[in-house]
């Protein structure tokens, strides 16, 4: 496993450009996101992961999103998802 993504604070709208370009260069390998510092994640952004877990997937490359908080969590069971289910690509 390579050096883990590390994003922070706010995943939100504005957050989104800048997540997308952090996961694109992780293109070719495996990828962990770490969201330890994420205080909040919006729906462009869960997307956005999502995305990133499938293209991984597709080119046979682990995907792992760890360190997820209780807020984050919530935040994402409202939007029907959880990390597994990104991870897993049920999503």
């Amino acid at each position: 496993m390579t050096e883990p993504l590390c994003p922070d604070g706010k995943l939100d709208v504005t957050a989104a450009p800048g997540l997308h370009a952090s996961l694109l260069g992780c293109d070719g390998r495996d990828v962990q996101v770490d969201m330890t510092s994420v205080t909040s994640i919006g729906a462009l952004c869960l997307q956005t992961l999502i995305a990133a877990a499938r293209s991984a997937r597709d080119n046979n490359h682990d995907f792992q999103i760890s360190n997820t908080s209780d807020q984050v969590l919530a935040q994402m069971a409202a939007m029907g998802m959880t990390p597994e289910l990104i991870v897993e690509g049920c999503a």
